[in-house]
């Protein structure tokens, strides 16, 4: 009998053993698993494949992602659905770019390239900070593709606004081209690393009520990669101001979703706390886990992380501090029903803020405030079930909103889609319409996956009512939208 030829691993190019079936070895098919929560790092030879080069040639980026979920350097053919939540999209949205007409909005396709880390000298475009060999004798100029559109929208001028701002910062940015390596960040002009990161945390706590973290996490990302090589440097320079980053980063992955890349983050940032001496930012960041857990439905392990957040020494912790910490284990409880233990420590919420301005708060807790208390009590009473309770608590989260914050657009849209669904459980089905109707408009000036996954909420909730008027209108509007 014929020996068979020998059948090699389309990742590494290791030979297989003769037993694995399989397109990729046993160690490439563990990373290959540990790739599903973001996109994997790719050598240079993935984007020369001629299918790939192929795409990148035709200057349609639906052709590119068709080609890249298609690459046999995958082993298998990436989903739809999979691709697209890396990229903040919904399956349906990505099968029409890959169908469609080439997109041209280049905050668009400079966030899709800048995601799936494709060299900047393949593009046909340039992305902010990269400048093609090919062009270092020009003048630099503005980064352009052939598109007109005159009139960019809010979320799409703040963002590009952030998007410049953080490339005149990090200059080069990671995973855009994979033969240049990573530089530390350096610090403002006058201002030492600590301070300058300061003002990036200030701007993105701003950015953050606006637009989202869809949009704003692959600047923040970069920027503190970037740092991580800097502090590493110089520990005595900004390790604490990096660690506040990573919360934040890791928050952001929270909001889009990132589950993997929030995992790491805030790790990352209760490590530092612990090493910087500070137990208020690994209480938060332990805390933050608590929050992301219970958002991935572990609502056990959002208790037990709660509950760890808020073993820290109180003397040690500022009102606001700790008015947080009892609000993750009030919806940890809420969650699991626990209506006595979830509604006392809504009681010590409240008596913690009552202390808050006694000393001065740390900058990463500027969103507690009076809007937040209101809206957490609100989240905990809807919860446990108690829907007049909700609605008196959320009602009154956005009429604060509406009187302090009004530029907090996420927020808005996340309370009200509560709200809706506080006024379905009673049921008022035409009110709770109303009210998820606004909240799905809104949706449309920022980038939340978090809330988009509420609104998708309140329509599962709505089923049983699909055969009412109130309910016909919002399914068809949800549609469109």
């Amino acid at each position: 009998m014929p020996t068979p030829s020998p059948r090699t691993c389309t990742r590494c190019r290791g030979q297989l053993a003769l037993d694995n079936a399989d397109r990729l070895c046993a160690a490439c098919r563990r990373t290959a698993a540990d790739d599903l929560v973001q996109p994997p790092q790719l050598p240079r030879s993935f984007w020369l494949d001629p299918a790939m080069r192929a795409a990148l040639e035709s200057w349609h980026f639906g052709r590119i992602f068709a080609a890249y979920r298609t690459h046999p350097f995958h082993g298998r053919v990436l989903s739809q659905e999979l691709v697209a939540g890396w990229l903040n999209l919904t399956q349906g949205q990505l099968s029409r770019i890959e169908n469609g007409r080439a997109p041209e909005e280049l905050s668009k396709l400079t966030h899709w390239a800048v995601t799936l880390g494709i060299p900047g000298d393949l593009l046909f475009f340039k992305v902010r900070g990269e400048r093609r060999q090919a062009d270092e004798a020009a003048p630099r100029q503005a980064s352009v593709v052939p598109v007109r559109r005159p009139n960019p929208t809010r979320r799409e001028s703040l963002a590009l606004a952030a998007a410049g701002l953080m490339s005149s910062l990090t200059g080069q940015l990671p995973g855009t081209n994979a033969e240049e390596p990573v530089r530390p960040i350096g610090a403002f002009d006058g201002l030492s690393l600590a301070d300058s990161a300061s003002q990036v945390l200030t701007l993105f706590l701003q950015l953050d009520a606006q637009l989202g973290g869809d949009v704003l996490y692959a600047p923040l990302s970069q920027y503190v990669a970037r740092m991580a090589l800097a502090v590493e440097a110089d520990p005595s320079d900004g390790l604490l101001a990096f660690g506040q980053l990573s919360q934040m980063a890791g928050w952001l992955a929270v909001d889009g979703n990132r589950h993997g890349a929030a995992k790491r983050y805030l790790t990352t940032a209760a490590y530092v706390g612990h090493e910087a001496d500070d137990p208020g930012l690994a209480a938060s960041a332990t805390a933050y886990m608590s929050l992301h857990a219970m958002y991935r439905g572990k609502l056990e392990t959002a208790l037990a992380l709660a509950r760890t957040a808020r073993a820290t020494d109180e003397s040690a912790l500022t009102p606001l501090t700790r008015t947080m910490l009892a609000t993750r284990e009030a919806r940890a409880h809420a969650g699991l029903g626990h209506e006595r233990e979830s509604l006392r420590a809504l009681d010590e919420m409240r008596t913690a803020f009552g202390h808050h301005g006694e000393v001065e708060e740390p900058l990463w807790l500027s969103y507690v405030d009076g809007v937040e208390v209101a809206a957490q009590e609100g989240a905990c009473y809807l919860g446990l079930g108690r829907a007049r309770d909700a609605e008196t608590a959320l009602t009154g989260a956005v009429a604060l909103l509406d009187e302090q914050a009004p530029h907090r657009v996420r927020d808005r849209v996340h309370y009200l889609s509560r709200l809706a669904k506080a006024h379905l459980l009673r049921p008022d089905v035409e009110q709770a319409c109303s009210i998820a109707t606004e909240a799905l408009e809104l949706s449309a000036a920022i980038g939340s996956a978090r809330v988009a996954e509420r609104l998708g909420e309140f329509r599962a909730a709505l089923a049983p009512f699909t055969d009412t008027r109130a309910g016909r209108e919002f399914e068809e509007r949800f549609r469109q939208t």
